[in-house]
């Protein structure tokens, strides 16, 4: 593996807290951007030696996108992987009893803005012949689950996403992977119930769920292989989990 320097986006807690800290133990240069700026600030003091550019960024205004890679590019930055991880899931209820709100957000967050600032990044990675994209998908987007139609809708548009991205790469040395956890215990679920830490708490409840740690290791695997190898795609879910329905809990 001969990659150098790392976008991670959504750094600041979760998955890519811990991606962003795993590919800096490595050796790697890192990018790393999210919206809460304390926590950016953070991570950035504590991976300095890594950090070559770190700034906020609000991944649904387009604009921003734009000036944000061209800003990085101007300060002769060149990508070799850019780790899609910001998302979100926010609330559970039936479709028609949904936030209107909750869905466009869903749906900017974990379409729109991975798929256009992919599509700058992968510009770039074709032209140089050389890069890898590693989109976070989830387990969700196998087979859609009640009361959670739009979050699953998301993950399985990422999932094709990436297959078709594959296609469009093929006669390149670029890559792409899409990563599929199950149950990871991080702030997502205080995230969609809107900061109730106790039904948060009740989702990984009765079983021992993956951490940040598990699905980091899941990227340098997929990013630290040989020219000639392409992992497509990765599923890791917890081990009292089957697949996203069943599950035992003690």
């Amino acid at each position: 593996m001969d990659y150098q320097t790392a976008l991670v986006t959504g750094a600041t807690s979760g998955i890519g807290e811990a991606t962003a800290k795993l590919l800096a133990s490595k050796g790697m240069k890192l990018i790393i951007t999210g919206r809460n700026i304390n926590k950016l600030t953070k991570l950035k003091d504590e991976l300095k030696d890594s950090i070559v550019y770190c700034a906020p960024l609000e991944l649904n205004n387009y604009e921003a996108m734009k000036k944000f890679y061209q800003d990085i590019k101007d300060n002769n930055i060149t990508i070799d992987v850019f780790v899609n991880n910001a998302g979100l899931a926010l609330g559970m209820a039936p479709l028609d009893e949904y936030d209107a709100n909750d869905i466009i957000t869903m749906i900017d967050t974990n379409i729109k803005a991975g798929a256009l600032l992919s599509s700058l990044i992968m510009k770039d990675m074709k032209a140089n012949n050389r890069g890898h994209i590693v989109h976070i998908g989830s387990i969700a987007g196998d087979a859609g689950y009640g009361s959670g139609a739009i979050y699953c809708a998301t993950k399985a548009a990422v999932e094709k996403m990436a297959e078709g991205m594959r296609c469009d790469l093929v006669a390149t040395d670029v890559k792409v992977t899409n990563i599929k956890p199950g149950l990871v215990e991080t702030n997502f679920s205080v995230v969609r119930f809107k900061g109730d830490q106790e039904k948060a708490d009740n989702v990984y409840k009765g079983l021992e769920p993956l951490i940040g740690d598990d699905v980091a290791e899941a990227v340098w695997f997929a990013i630290n292989q040989p020219r000639r190898c392409q992992i497509s795609e990765i599923t890791l879910v917890a081990n009292q989990q089957a697949n996203a329905f069943i599950n035992y809990k003690k």
